[in-house]
């Protein structure tokens, strides 16, 4: 073997040595990719997962706060109704004295 042919052999294969050196970083990369990916993927799933249980959450939360909202006027319709019954008891009071009142009238006239 020439000395030329000794001087390419060896300029192959340092090449080959360096592309063997890429390939195996780019199979190193290819795998961390791929690892990557499959992290989120299940990051993914957990996310969807968690927005289902806030979505459980808030519906129960809009519930609870229409029962809180219930609670919290029920002092107020009740002293809505304590102040009508006052006043139906007034009218019905007034109304009646002065039905006594006429048939009183009436009577002494008769």
């Amino acid at each position: 073997m020439d000395e030329t042919t000794r001087v390419e052999l060896e300029r192959i294969r340092d090449e080959d040595n360096r592309q063997n050196k890429r390939l195996e970083i780019l199979e190193g990369a290819m795998e961390e990719t791929r690892t990557l990916t499959i992290s989120i993927h299940g990051l993914a799933g957990d996310m969807k997962q968690m927005l289902s249980e806030m979505q459980k959450q808030g519906e129960s939360l809009e519930k609870l706060d229409n029962r809180l909202g219930a609670l919290e006027q029920e002092p107020g319709r009740k002293w809505k109704r304590i102040g009508d019954s006052i006043l139906d008891t007034a009218v019905k009071l007034l109304a009646g004295a002065a039905i006594t009142g006429i048939i009183l009238l009436a009577a002494q006239h008769i």
